[in-house]
């Protein structure tokens, strides 16, 4: 495995998150798991969410979901499932959208637009776990 840094995308102001990351790249599959860690609040520049770099570029023209988890910590107490999105129209350089199960409208997956880090009584950062697999570029 090689280890990369993901970071997020779409950040507005000041990005408080580091991140880290492994992958391999064999036969043409990039498999991966990147880590994402709010030390501080960060927001996204848009209501579109944060995405997220990956290691090696995605082949372009394919749609892909991969698994995402947010650990809320001591936030709000509580983990969500969701999705990373490569949408069929993107050049295949990051996850174009994280998105998570929200509260309304039958718990339909919405956009990560905040994260709290150490706002708001938090004493420990949230977290966001992105795994998968796709074809390279």
């Amino acid at each position: 495995m090689t280890a990369w840094t993901p970071k997020l995308t779409n950040v507005k102001g000041r990005n408080g998150t580091t991140g880290t990351g492994v992958f391999v790249d064999a036969g043409g599959v990039v498999t991966f798991t990147a880590q994402i860690v709010a030390r501080t609040e960060t927001a996204a520049a848009t209501d579109a969410g944060f995405g997220l770099t990956l290691p090696v570029p995605a082949k372009s023209g394919v749609r892909i979901v991969f698994p995402l988890s947010l650990d809320g910590r001591d936030a709000d107490r509580g983990v969500w499932t969701g999705e990373g999105q490569i949408y069929a129209g993107s050049d295949g350089k990051t996850i174009d959208r994280l998105r998570v199960t929200g509260t309304s409208n039958g718990a339909a997956v919405q956009n990560v637009t905040h994260l709290y880090g150490n706002t708001e009584g938090a004493t420990e950062a949230e977290i966001i776990t992105v795994s998968g697999s796709y074809v390279r570029a």
